[in-house]
């Protein structure tokens, strides 16, 4: 929280330098650490031993010193961002009907698809095990409610000002418009919602599976938060849009709270902070070593004037960089390094930020689906007992169909500007 309160000051006031605010992450990340996974520490300290040597040998090689304080930074706009998404939580958890019973047939699982894909935008990785653990209370969660589960979150990240995903690629691509990657991100995201719920309607167990019953009147939180944030940001375009998201959920939360627990309301939000911000440790570390190596990269290509950038970023370059994005996150590469290191390599042949923005989303979401290495996919294999062999399998009529989809939508950007 302190790290957020900073990272706001030095939006809307230069008296406090912007890395300050990423001394607190550097600091929580220490003492988080150990309380990590294996397999997460394992990654994160990849990333520092990499990122740390870079930065020593692009330092002693004449790079410029600022990307000690880039180091420092910490991708604090990123964290603090997922911090405030965060508090979204306690509003979705007011609106679960938990002794509802569930639907079932084809229309409750097309409107399990939607209606997750639209709280997961602002929820992330919340709203796949708020939805999952509820049809798992059922009965064992099938592959086919899994693949609906998995898509509704992955498509997310080609639009959602909300995600990590976009979060990520505004800092990783400087000077793209977030009104420009949702204008291009929502019909694609609505091609893989139509071709997923096209897909299911096709299994045949699908008429006898349960949905989830999200109610209707708490649909209007996702759209109202991202027309806010967008709308915002067309009326004050200096200010950052992760800033934006953040303060945006916080607020929302801290008035909807008051007016409708009172006073009861405040204690929900205190409890909030002293508990429910704990659980991002794993995202926090993984974000702060990203940007040590982002800055470790950087100064090293720097100092040995290395360009590895294609000397011109078209709609090919753009194609073949989301395959190569895709295949990364196969071999287990988290998508915060591999957008990263991306935006690092790419950033001197770009000449249309946005471009490279529409890329690395795609990337993104495409990635994460088809990984099982991905958070979401390991998610769902070990809390539902679904196998990664059983996802892929369902995965790749989507996933080429999706590549096809994203290929034809970079050609089309590039001839029309």
């Amino acid at each position: 929280m302190l790290s957020l309160t900073l990272s706001v000051i030095s939006t809307f006031s230069d008296s406090v330098p912007f890395y300050w605010a990423g001394i607190p992450i550097w600091l929580v990340s220490c003492v988080l650490i150990p309380t990590l996974k294996a397999t997460q520490k394992k990654q994160i300290f990849i990333l520092l031993g990499i990122g740390l040597a870079g930065l020593l040998f692009g330092l002693l090689n004449q790079a410029d010193i600022s990307y000690i304080f880039k180091a420092i930074e910490a991708n604090q706009k990123v964290i603090n961002m997922l911090i405030g998404v965060g508090f979204l939580k306690i509003f979705a958890t007011a609106s679960i009907r938990s002794q509802e019973d569930l639907p079932k047939g084809k229309g409750a699982l097309l409107r399990t698809l939607l209606g997750t894909h639209l709280f997961g935008a602002v929820l992330n990785m919340s709203s796949v095990i708020i939805v999952g653990d509820r049809l798992a209370s059922q009965s064992r969660m099938t592959p086919l409610q899994g693949i609906l589960l998995l898509r509704a979150f992955c498509i997310c990240a080609f639009w959602s000002p909300f995600f990590a995903a976009m979060g990520l690629t505004l800092i990783s691509s400087p000077g793209a418009q977030l009104s420009t990657l949702v204008l291009y991100g929502i019909p694609i995201s609505i091609a893989a919602i139509a071709f997923s719920a096209w897909e299911i309607l096709r299994q045949p167990d699908a008429g006898d599976l349960h949905g989830y019953p999200i109610a209707r009147h708490s649909l209007w939180m996702p759209c109202l938060l991202a027309l806010i944030v967008i709308g915002m940001h067309e009326w004050q375009p200096q200010i950052s849009v992760l800033t934006l998201v953040t303060l945006t959920a916080i607020l929302f939360i801290f008035i909807w709270l008051l007016t409708s627990d009172g006073l009861r309301g405040l204690f929900r939000f205190k409890q909030h902070i002293e508990s429910g911000i704990v659980s991002s440790a794993g995202e926090v570390a993984l974000f702060a070593a990203a940007a040590l190596l982002a800055a470790g990269t950087a100064a090293t290509l720097s100092s040995l004037d290395i360009r590895l950038a294609p000397p011109h970023f078209g709609s090919l370059e753009a194609s073949i960089t989301v395959m190569i994005l895709v295949a990364l996150a196969m071999t287990g590469m988290h998508p915060v390094t591999s957008v990263v290191l991306a935006g690092s390599l790419l950033a001197p042949s770009v000449h249309d930020p946005n471009l490279l923005g529409m890329t690395l989303l795609m990337g993104w979401s495409l990635g994460i689906l088809l990984s099982p290495f991905s958070g979401v996919q390991l998610s769902i294999q070990s809390r539902y007992e679904i196998s990664a062999i059983s996802l892929l399998k369902m995965n790749w009529r989507y996933a080429i169909t999706m590549l096809l989809l994203c290929f034809a939508l970079l050609w089309f950007y590039q001839f029309s500007h």
